[in-house]
């Protein structure tokens, strides 16, 4: 068993360019404020160990009782040695290199690639898994490991004897065309060719034969003749042409049935190579190539061919060669353009024969161990070391164990799992252990690009696989690092953790699976937590090494680091992580510790990791870490636990200190707090006493707007400590003041203790500081109760009562009165009575909306809440009313009144009924008193209207003449619903028909819908003496003359609906004789009628329920104007002779014009006489 874990790591000549720094980020505040906090390892003061060496911090491991190793695999130690190990102590902070003796076999291993330890410390496995070892022309990758004694002494190594390079034994039968189409001088070059292949292979285990063909076949030697030959090579100097025709398919069947035979000395074991040499298309072959090709494949021979000359530019002749040739075409047919240039394909052929790669081809060499890189991981068995191979089989991968006494064992899948080809499989490895059975857990994080880890458990001898599981992300090395966790310390492993540190996401780079071992036959799944780092870095390369650190937090379950050796800009980073009670990791980080908090210039810190022992001599756990160039080691720190302890005295408030009735004098004693604070550690350590800085602050009643009780030092609710404490108890007494006059007494006063702490440096220890528990209570409360009124029993019994009644009116008309006042009374008349509440159930229709209480003489003012409730119920709703909460006292009384708002739309039907019922916490049972039902009556307000139209028939007039005619006319009348429900109406329209017997109008009634139920009857009038009736109000309606009643039931009049009637017939005249009026009125009304016993019309309203039409009649006189005409026209003769005897009285008609021309006649302008009478024109200029 290993100290800690496998880490991921890159070779050197793995590490590529894409190992590219990150853009640094500023730290979230969560992580700065985890850092703050200062969590279980030491950041102040680590020990830094620092060497040139190339590679130095690659691996480290924890080693003895104070010191560590750490390797520098990429270090040049002499020619051809790579790789040394370092002790580094860490009393003296110094490191010194190990002078080991290396087998001179290990050519280049670098040495500390991977470094491993036992338990108990007493061997150390250092491994270089880069050994380079020579067999012929190709260069093998192994691996060469150093076990080490306690003081570092070379125990043995491994593997235990150096590998012999591989015998690959290959028998090759050159078959050569001794054609007559072959000249003798080509003839020559194609037998230089074969004895330059025949030196090529000198030094290998391959042996040849030769065989020529014409028409005739001739073999020249066999492997038996060239086995025994001195000088194989002078084999080939006597042979002979023989010409002749080109029998190709008969030649090859011949070499495969004679000399791969045993009798020509072919070996079972040996590869098969046939080299076909020719120059042409077969001629005259009675054989085809089809006859014999097959059964050459079925003795596993590998064919070439080669093609000399022009003729092979032909398409027939390459399908030939083609055929002669195995597949792949590419690797096994080679075309020269004469044999000159054999030569050229000597060098080609070779390689072809002894391929690295190829293993594709079944016939091709595939490699077992050859490049295995023994030891790229190593871990420490209870049986022996356990080196990862990755390279082997093709770098499929597996494990070499070691075990002390018997063979080594090769623990793989190759064999059994095709698909495992790439996989890397013991690029990491790993113990687990179950009920004292030992399994091995392998990484491949190559399989199939996602990756793969493998589950090995010994059975009967052999180790066979168990569980495997598979990672899920492409190019994410799921399997690259692992690490078996026992979280509670039984010696049964509980988990495996799993790395992929090149898992991609936006922000983060790399994750860690928590794979819970599988039980019995049950599949392998990671249900687990995942552990992942901070965001901000996606190449942090998180998981790339891991280690199970031990319990540094002093819960008792191990604790593990993982670390991220390319977090901000390839600086690094390291996280731990706490193991839970469920036998699990959490997924959230404690402590994430940075480079840059450590050492200027760090960097791929976190590429390695040790923990699990303590090397300062303090018994706390320590964890190495490699860095480039670096090796750090961190110390865990001591871990302290605070536990609070709060005692009163007395143990409750004496109720002669809370109860009063009036406004005390102040503040008065309530007694006192005994607060104990108790440091204890929880890590073992050889500290010794440690001193710690605790703060801690006191508050009573916290929360409150107004507290209860306050510190008599402080004289308010909150008093702060600063002390330095040692380990062990820490009381103080703090005395305790009521203010003023409590009300709740229920509730115990709360003291709250909130306090935080600090470690002291511990000079002794290089100032190392212990820390308070993650997770540890820094806040404590405890409870100071009220002394409660229960007399000897301590139970509280209240005797409560309660009435109710309404103030207003005595009927809730809904739709009018928008607000019901009930006014409660509650009482109690028993023991103090707490939690006291009355809870109201009433109809959906109504809704609290406040309570107001009423002042009592010599009471103190109720403390009323009230709040709605729910009742369970759709149509019914609750409210709670506490009284005087939490204490309503013995003898106690309260009047208050609850206001309820009435919906304009609600249906409560005829009657309301409030029930209200009076409880509290003491659960007595219910009583009449209790209980109160109150029931009130209830009605529906509306508003509804009719109205008459303009649109009615006002005015008619009629002559004597008329007196026997009719005239149709209209009363027109609207109904509208203007209230906020539905209504069931009747409408009755009046109109007079019938006056003494004289018919006065023929009325119908026109309504809005055919549907709507309407009737009519006759009504006397009520008076019968309608001539003394008339003259006082000439108004006829049916007070005075029979009447036509119309009822119409409107079964529900809608909302805001508009209903039109119209009464309408001819009118007579005749009736208007009996009257003696020139002018009279017929009038007609209309009525709504309600249902008052349901519906009351709005206050105020009533008017619109009724309304009448009238049509003025008013009879016209009709005049004789004979005697009108006559009379005027005399009267105006008179006149026109009185005016003309009165002109003519004063000369009006008398000529004075003699007169004037007798008293006038020089001036007379009278009448022209026969002189100036003359008709000529006067001489007037002419214009021109």
């Amino acid at each position: 068993m290993v100290v800690g874990c496998q880490d991921s790591r890159k070779s050197w000549f793995q590490r590529t360019s894409d190992d590219t720094d990150t853009p640094s980020c500023t730290p979230t505040c969560t992580s700065v404020l985890a850092f703050c906090r200062g969590f279980n390892l030491d950041v102040e003061a680590p020990v830094v160990f620092q060497e040139d060496g190339a590679g130095f911090g690659q691996s480290v491991v924890q080693f003895g009782k104070s010191r560590i190793i750490v390797g520098a695999p990429l270090e040049v130690v002499a020619a051809n040695q790579t790789g040394r190990l370092y002790s580094c102590a860490v009393t003296t902070g110094r490191c010194q290199p190990l002078s080991l003796l290396v087998s001179p076999e290990a050519v280049n291993a670098s040495l500390g690639l991977s470094l491993a330890a036992s338990t108990n410390h007493s061997r150390l496995l250092a491994c270089g898994p880069t050994m380079h070892k020579t067999c012929g022309e190709n260069v093998h990758l192994e691996g060469s490991c150093l076990l080490l004694g306690p003081n570092l002494q070379l125990l043995q190594m491994f593997p235990v004897a150096p590998s012999e390079c591989p015998s690959q034994e290959v028998d090759i039968a050159f078959l050569i065309d001794g054609s007559g189409s072959i000249s003798a001088e080509d003839f020559e070059q194609m037998k230089a060719f074969v004895r330059a292949m025949m030196v090529k292979f000198q030094g290998t285990h391959t042996q040849f034969a030769l065989m020529q063909y014409s028409n005739l076949m001739k073999t020249h030697f066999t492997f038996t003749q060239f086995r025994s030959s001195p000088n194989p090579q002078k084999l080939v100097e006597p042979i002979v042409q023989l010409r002749g025709l080109t029998y190709t398919a008969t030649g090859i069947l011949t070499v495969v049935r004679q000399l791969f035979h045993r009798d020509s000395g072919a070996r079972q074991s040996a590869r098969k190579i046939l080299v076909v040499i020719t120059d042409g298309q077969k001629y005259k072959d009675s054989l085809e190539y089809s006859d014999v090709i097959p059964e050459a494949e079925r003795e596993g021979i590998t064919r070439y061919a080669i093609g000399v000359g022009e003729d092979f530019l032909k398409a027939a002749a390459q399908r030939e060669l083609s055929a002669i040739g195995s597949p792949p075409e590419g690797d096994h047919v080679f075309k020269v353009d004469n044999f000159t240039a054999l030569g050229s394909v000597q060098k080609l052929l070779h390689e072809r024969i002894f391929t690295v790669e190829g293993t594709q081809v079944t016939q091709a060499t595939t490699f077992r161990h050859e490049m295995s890189q023994e030891g790229f991981s190593a871990v420490l068995a209870t049986d022996g070391p356990v080196l990862g191979a990755v390279g082997s089989f093709s770098w499929s991968g597996g494990a070499f164990l070691y075990p002390t006494k018997t063979p080594p064992t090769f623990i793989n899948m190759s064999q059994a799992n095709g698909d495992m080809k790439d996989s890397y499989l013991g690029y990491s490895t790993e113990l687990a252990f179950r009920k004292g059975v030992q399994s091995l857990v392998l990484g491949a994080p190559r399989h199939k690009h996602v990756g793969k880890v493998v589950l090995f458990t010994p059975s009967l001898g052999q180790w066979r696989l168990k569980a495997e599981v598979t990672g899920t992300q492409i190019g994410s090395y799921f399997g690259a690092s692992l690490c078996s966790v026992d979280v509670d310390g039984d010696r049964n492993s509980d988990l495996v953790l799993i790395g992929a540190p090149h898992y991609y996401e936006q922000t983060r780079g790399g994750q860690v699976s928590v794979c819970p071992l599988p039980r019995r036959r049950t599949r392998w799944h990671c249900e687990g937590a995942v552990l992942r780092g901070v965001q901000g870095h996606p190449w942090a390369r998180f998981g790339a090494a891991l280690t199970v650190l031990g319990d540094v937090n002093g819960d008792q379950l191990l604790d593990v680091a993982v670390g991220a050796p390319g977090e901000q800009e390839n600086r690094g980073a390291v996280y731990l992580f706490h193991g839970t009670s469920s036998l699990g990791i959490s997924p959230t980080h404690s402590q994430r510790v940075m480079a840059t908090q450590l050492f200027p210039g760090l960097q791929h810190f976190g590429q390695a990791l040790s923990g699990g022992q303590d090397l300062t001599g303090d018994r706390l756990l320590d964890l190495a870490v490699g860095a480039q160039g670096h090796a750090l080691l961190l110390r865990s720190r001591p871990v302290l636990t605070v536990g609070v302890t709060t005692q009163f005295s007395p143990v409750e408030v004496p109720k002669a200190k809370h109860q009063c009735w009036e406004q005390g004098p102040g503040a008065l004693e309530a007694g006192a707090a005994t607060v104990c604070l108790t440091i204890h550690k929880s890590s073992v350590d050889q500290l010794g006493d440690v001193q710690s800085s605790v703060r801690y602050d006191l508050a009573l009643d916290p929360g409150r707007l107004v507290s209860r009780a306050i510190f008599d030092e402080t004289k308010n609710s909150t008093l702060i400590r600063r002390q330095t404490l040692g380990l062990g108890e820490h009381c103080e007494t703090l005395k305790l003041l009521l203010t003023d006059c409590v009300e709740d007494m229920v509730n115990p006063i709360i003291l709250r203790l909130n306090f935080s702490l600090v470690g002291e440096p511990i000079p002794s220890f290089q100032n190392l500081r212990p820390m308070m528990a993650e997770g540890s209570e820094d806040f404590f409360t405890a409870q100071f109760p009220f002394e409660k009124d229960c007399g000897q029993d301590q139970l509280c019994e209240g005797d409560l009562g309660i009435r109710l009644s309404f103030s207003g009116p005595q009927t809730l008309v809904v739709g009018s009165i928008l607000e019901l006042n009930v006014t409660v009374t509650v009482w109690n008349v028993g023991e103090d009575s707490y939690g006291s509440v009355i809870s109201f159930c009433y109809p959906a229709g109504l809704s609290y909306r406040r309570v107001l209480g009423t002042q009592q003489a010599h009471q103190r003012p109720l403390r009323l809440s009230c709040e709605a409730a729910p009742s369970g119920k759709e149509d019914v709703k609750s409210s709670r009313c506490s009284i005087n909460h939490p204490v309503f006292r013995e003898g106690s009384k309260g009047i208050f009144t609850v206001t309820f708002d009435v919906s304009p739309k609600a249906t409560l039907g005829d009657r309301l009924l409030l029930r209200a019922n009076a409880s509290s916490e003491n659960n007595k049972p219910p009583t009449s008193n209790t209980t109160f039902q109150l029931e009130f009556p209830v009605k529906y307000a509306v508003y509804t209207v009719i109205s008459r139209q303009e649109e009615s028939t006002k005015y008619l007039n009629f002559s004597t003449s008329d007196a026997t005619s009719q005239r149709e006319i209209e009363h027109r009348y609207r109904v509208n619903n203007l209230s906020q429900r539905d209504l069931p109406i009747s409408i009755v329209f009046w109109a007079p028909i019938l006056l003494d017997g004289v018919a006065v109008w023929d009325v119908i009634l026109v309504a809005p819908s055919q549907s709507l139920p309407c009737v009519s009857e006759k009504h006397p009038p009520q008076h019968a003496d309608f001539q003394n009736q008339i003259p006082g109000s000439p108004l006829l309606d049916c007070t005075l003359a029979h009447c036509q009643r119309f009822r119409c039931a409107v079964p529900s009049f809608g909302l805001q609906e508009e209903l039109d009637f119209t009464l309408k017939g001819n009118l007579s005249f005749s009736w208007t004789r009996q009257t003696q009026q020139k002018k009279v009125a017929v009038l007609s009304a209309a009525e709504i009628l309600l249902d008052t016993s349901v519906y009351s019309q709005l206050p105020g309203q009533e008017a619109f329920l009724r309304t009448q039409v009238e049509t003025v009649l008013e009879e016209l006189e009709v005049h004789d104007p004979v005697p009108l005409v006559v009379g005027s026209s005399v009267g105006g003769l008179l006149l026109l002779g009185l005016i003309t005897a009165a002109l003519r009285r004063v000369g009006f008609f008398k000529r004075q014009y003699k007169e004037m021309l007798v008293d006038h006649p020089a001036e007379d302008t009278g009448p022209l006489s026969e002189k100036n009478s003359s008709c000529e024109a006067p001489d007037l200029p002419l214009s021109s």
